[in-house]
């Protein structure tokens, strides 16, 4: 899992928050590539790449978090 505190402490609040916000959006989007294509994601586990199904709940619900631009 990815350390936020480190990410947290050497940035301001704000820009944090963005760029957690940004990490979310991207996983969304491999969730939903992965739950189309038939496919595992890829996650880090104890310092080993591990294999993970794509979980069907948080890629149908991103797509509204998207921005509008997009």
């Amino acid at each position: 899992m990815m350390n936020t505190d480190k990410i947290r402490s050497s940035r301001s609040g704000t820009d944090a928050d963005g760029i957690m916000a940004a990490l979310r959006r991207a996983r969304g989007r491999a969730e939903r590539l992965a739950l189309a294509t038939g496919t595992c994601l890829v996650v880090e586990e104890e310092g080993k790449p591990v294999r993970v199904p794509p979980r069907p709940d948080l890629a149908m619900g991103v797509r509204e978090e998207e921005p509008g631009w997009k």
